[in-house]
């Protein structure tokens, strides 16, 4: 009996397991639209004007084309995946603090929870329904791009 419960825990705490086995790759680029990372790598800069995205590195921060947020303190602790990041935002007429959890989410993609992004989905009561929780990005690992190329 003893043996079929420590059998049945261990099964309940693969997944967990296996999730902390995964690693953010900070070396990378991220981006919200996976098509982004092409546009990126043949564009440069001047993907911006073609698409709507949000591109991520743990050097530059957060970017698009009118938005900025630059990374101040990026804080890991052992044993987890998990990211705590304190960032400084801005877009036109604009300047906030924000903080942001970010997490594995697949081989090849992180996700970022901001909490300004939070507040401001919350206060929007026409908010369509999502599969993430209100303030969540999706950012997908560019593979062929470690920076945004500038010609």
């Amino acid at each position: 009996m003893k043996a079929h419960l420590i059998a049945g825990l261990f099964v309940l705490a693969a997944p967990v397991l296996a999730q902390e086995d995964m690693v953010i790759d900070q070396t990378k680029l991220y981006v919200s639209d996976p098509a982004a990372c092409q546009a990126l790598e043949k564009q440069g800069v001047d993907a911006w004007m073609d698409m709507d995205f949000l591109s991520l590195s743990f050097t530059s921060g957060i970017q698009s084309m009118e938005f900025h947020c630059n990374f101040y303190d990026i804080k890991s602790r052992p044993n987890t995946p998990l990211l705590f990041v304190d960032a400084v935002c801005e877009m036109p007429g604009d300047l906030y603090p924000d903080m942001m959890a970010i997490a594995p989410n697949g081989e090849d993609s992180i996700r970022v929870v901001s909490s300004s992004d939070t507040i401001l989905a919350l206060a929007n009561s026409d908010a369509p329904p999502s599969d993430y929780p209100a303030g969540t990005t999706i950012y997908h690992r560019c593979d062929n791009l470690s920076e945004i190329p500038v010609d």
